[in-house]
């Protein structure tokens, strides 16, 4: 059973061309891109709390001294985009090690 092909045919069926546009682009931005497999950490031992996102909230903040207009965000997310891929890939690949604790 693929949900994505069920969506896809529904919004035909009821025209709704807008979300239909929307589901062709989270198609090519998260479906094909990314693996699911890895959406879910529920297993990911590394991701128990929200820490990290906890961590690019903060990140954020720190980018961001004031509220930022809806194109500044943009643009400054479409910089971060490629960071986060890059991570994500390093992740699959077995490249990404979690930092150790300094020991005192």
């Amino acid at each position: 059973f693929d949900i994505y092909n069920y969506i896809k045919i529904i919004c035909q069926i009821y025209n709704y061309f807008h979300f239909l546009n929307f589901l062709e682009y989270f198609n090519k931005t998260y479906l094909y891109k990314y693996d699911i497999q890895y959406w879910n950490y529920y297993n990911d031992i590394n991701h128990i709390t929200n820490n990290a996102s906890e961590f690019f909230n903060n990140y954020l903040k720190k980018l961001f001294y004031k509220k930022p207009s809806f194109y500044e965000l943009i643009y400054h997310l479409k910089r971060e985009e490629p960071l986060s891929y890059n991570n994500y890939k390093r992740k699959i690949e077995g490249v990404w090690k979690k930092k150790k604790k300094k020991e005192y």
